[in-house]
C-alpha cells in the first residue's frame, strides 16, 4: 500500500509536470506568433542608397539624421545596406514600383511598426524579455516597438527612442488612469514608471522589477528596520505586499490619503 508520504509526493511531482507542460505549450505559443509576424520578402531587391530614400520620404529623412539609429550606422565599402535600408531591407523593388501600397502579401519594403523581427535582429535581448511570464504583447501582434519607441525622431531620449517630453509619457498613451494628478503623488514617478517596473518582460507580476515588498524596501528602508516613517511593519510585512493587504493600494498616488492609501 503507497504511503501518505509517498501518494504526497507522487501528486507533487504530477503537478509540477502538467505545469512545465503548460509553460512549454505557453512558449511555443508566443514563437508561432512571432514567426507569423515575421518580415515582409524583398527577395531580388537590390540597395539604392540613403539619398533615393529622401527623394519622397525627406521628413523622415531629416528626423532619422539626428536619431541614436543614424549614430550606429556602420560605414564601409563591403557596407552595402546603410541609413534607412538598414531595418527597411533593400528599396529597390519600392523604388520601381512608386511606393507601392504595401498591403499584406504586397509589402515592397520591410516595416518595423508591422514586422518586430525586423527589430530583433540586433535587439535580440529585448525579443528574449518578450517571453518572460509576464510582458507587453508584442510577439503575440497587439503591440508594435513603434507604439513606445519613436524610431525616426530627433525629439528622443539617448539609446531609448522614447519621448524627451517625460519619461512616462510613453506608458500615459495606455495607462491613462495612473497619469494623475494626485493631491497626494508617489514621488517614484517623478523618476520614472521604470523605478518599479520593467518595460519589455518580467518574470514577476504586473512586470515588477522585484517582488512582494522587496519592491517597496528598495526605497522605504531606515536604519530603524522594520520600523518604516513612524509605525513598526514587523508583522505587516509578512501578511502580502504592501498594496494587497489594504493598507497602500493607490500606488501611483492617491486623492484622499497621503499614505497613498484608497
Amino acid at each position: 500500500m503507497v504511503s501518505k508520504k509517498a501518494a504526497k509526493g507522487f501528486y507533487r511531482c504530477f503537478v509540477f509536470i502538467f505545469f512545465m507542460m503548460g509553460l512549454f505549450w505557453g512558449m511555443a505559443s508566443i514563437c508561432q506568433a512571432a514567426d507569423k509576424g515575421g518580415a515582409a520578402s524583398t527577395v531580388g531587391a537590390t540597395y539604392v542608397g540613403v539619398e533615393t530614400c529622401a527623394t519622397c520620404h525627406e521628413k523622415e529623412y531629416k528626423e532619422y539624421k539626428l536619431s541614436t539609429h543614424s549614430r550606429i550606422e556602420v560605414k564601409g565599402d563591403e557596407a552595402n545596406a546603410q541609413g534607412c535600408e538598414m531595418c527597411h531591407g533593400p528599396g529597390s523593388v519600392h523604388v520601381d514600383n512608386g511606393g507601392g501600397l504595401n498591403k499584406p502579401g504586397q509589402e515592397t519594403i520591410l516595416n518595423p511598426r508591422k514586422h518586430p523581427e525586423v527589430c530583433f535582429t540586433c535587439h535580440m535581448d529585448k525579443k528574449m524579455e518578450f517571453r518572460l511570464p509576464y510582458h507587453h504583447p508584442v510577439l503575440e501582434g497587439r503591440m508594435s516597438c513603434a507604439d513606445c519607441h519613436n524610431l525616426h525622431g530627433s525629439d528622443s531620449r539617448p539609446w531609448t527612442a522614447t519621448s524627451m517630453e517625460d519619461a512616462n509619457e510613453v506608458c500615459f498613451k495606455c495607462h491613462k488612469d495612473q497619469r494623475g494628478p494626485f493631491p497626494w503623488e508617489h514621488q517614484a514617478l517623478r523618476d520614472g514608471c521604470t523605478t518599479c517596473h520593467k518595460v519589455h518582460g518580467a518574470i514577476t507580476d504586473k512586470m515588477l522589477v522585484a517582488r512582494d515588498a522587496n519592491l517597496c524596501l528598495r526605497c522605504h528602508i531606515q536604519t530603524t528596520f522594520p520600523k518604516i516613517g513612524n509605525s513598526n511593519h514587523n508583522v505587516r510585512l509578512t501578511q502580502g505586499t504592501c498594496w494587497s493587504t489594504g493598507c497602500h493600494t493607490a500606488v501611483h498616488g492617491s486623492y484622499f490619503d497621503r499614505h497613498l492609501r484608497e
